[in-house]
């Protein structure tokens, strides 16, 4: 009796502990399990965080012109004439570049300006002359702003920097219409470049939604290259390889991967050159990202060229510098070639971006072509999005490839 009730006990135990274990077990799948699920969930996040569109600061900087000389004064010059202008209530509409023309030699560039500006309401000559001088403060020696009036009591305003007329402003009186649009036989052509691509693919789907031609331009090794420069092609729409260069400011200023360097032998500037034309599919023709000090090299830009030419590609002179020799570069190899008339953006003010639309069409009209480049900010969208359906009737948009020669 004795002994059963031993082997009872035992097993009881045996039992108690088979049980304990596995409930042990159990307890163990449940926290793997857990553990399991908050890690797929983590991996969910990461991968939505990764694989949609970036944050709008991860767009890389772009260039102008090197932040010196006489063009970098113009181009303060140019947003206080918008302050102004806006102040005073005057639409960009009301505003028309009779004149946009290039000045000096290869030394010293500089670009005239000459607006007229349509008054719908009278303005004292008191209330121009006020709200310019204020804004000009500190920017222009007062001996180098100059006010007069014209046959017709127009207000006029000239401006000189460095000695070199850069603007004139004329303010036409109430009672002067604005000159209607004439229909041309043939109109001006006009194409228009978004720099940029390949960080954002929403931001890229809404500037292939506008209307009227565009040519876009990706930045090679970007997050959505290939994905973005397919849907260009899809569009129909002229993709460019938006080639990374040195610019003055290296290496403050990074042009980013892939970029074409000034120290590069020939065999490390041709390995890389073919790699970026590599990387973004369906390109006809290349512009450059920065590049104020490549593009000066003589040397480089033919070797660069070299390859485009092999591969039937074209190029667009960004002209980040007033001394670029691209022209000539790709002259001498019958390269065909063409270069920026306008930066439409390089001022993120709305205002800004509608006046530099209109000199891109004043020069269109006097030159029969011109191109303009802008950058995949939301502003630059909404201003292009509200004006192309507008001016469609005065100018023809046409993508960039058909402007080169």
């Amino acid at each position: 009796m004795v002994s059963r009730t031993k082997t009872s006990t035992k097993k009881r135990r045996h039992t108690t502990q088979k049980k304990a274990a596995q409930k042990k077990i159990q307890k163990g799948l449940v926290l793997a399990g857990l553990v399991v699920l908050v890690g797929l969930f983590g991996y969910g996040l990461y991968w939505l965080r990764t694989t949609k569109t970036l944050p709008p600061h991860s767009l890389p900087p772009f260039e102008t012109f090197p932040s010196r000389g006489i063009e970098t004064n113009i181009k303060e010059i140019d947003r206080c004439i918008y302050d102004a202008l806006l102040a005073l209530k005057i639409p960009a509409d009301d505003v028309t570049f009779k004149l946009v023309q290039s000045r000096g030699d290869d030394a010293e560039p500089w670009t005239f300006s000459e607006m007229e500006i349509y008054l719908r309401k009278p303005l004292s000559p008191s209330n121009i002359r006020e709200a310019f001088l204020g804004r000009f403060s500190g920017r222009i020696p007062k001996r180098a702003i100059r006010f007069t009036s014209g046959p017709q009591q127009e207000v006029i305003l000239d401006l000189s920097i460095n000695g070199h007329h850069t603007h004139r402003l004329v303010f036409l009186k109430i009672k002067e219409k604005k000159p209607a649009v004439v229909p041309q036989a043939s109109p001006p052509r006009v194409a228009i470049i978004i720099d940029d691509l390949g960080y954002d693919e929403e931001i890229a789907s809404k500037f292939l939604d506008l209307e009227g031609v565009m040519s876009f331009s990706v930045l090679p090794h970007s997050p959505f290259q290939k994905s973005i420069a397919t849907a260009i092609h899809q569009s129909g729409r002229d993709v460019l390889v938006h080639l990374p260069m040195e610019p003055l400011a290296y290496p403050e200023v990074d042009p980013g991967a892939g970029a074409l360097l000034s120290s590069m032998t020939p065999d490390e500037l041709l390995h890389q050159v073919r790699k970026d034309l590599d990387a973004v599919p369906f390109a006809v023709g290349v512009n450059n990202h920065m590049g104020s000090r490549l593009t000066q090299d003589s040397a480089k830009m033919r070797q660069i060229f070299t390859i485009l030419k092999k591969r039937n590609l074209f190029f667009v002179d960004s002209l980040t510098s007033p001394r670029s020799c691209c022209r000539q570069a790709a002259h001498l190899l019958m390269l065909k070639f063409a270069q920026r008339h306008v930066f439409l953006d390089h001022i993120q003010d709305a205002n800004a971006i509608r006046f530099q639309i209109n000199r891109l069409i004043s020069i269109a009209k006097k030159q029969g072509q011109a191109i303009g480049i802008g950058h995949p900010y939301p502003t630059t969208w909404e201003v292009l999005n509200e004006a192309l359906p507008n001016i469609k009737n005065e100018v023809h948009f046409v993508r960039v490839s058909e402007l080169v020669g």
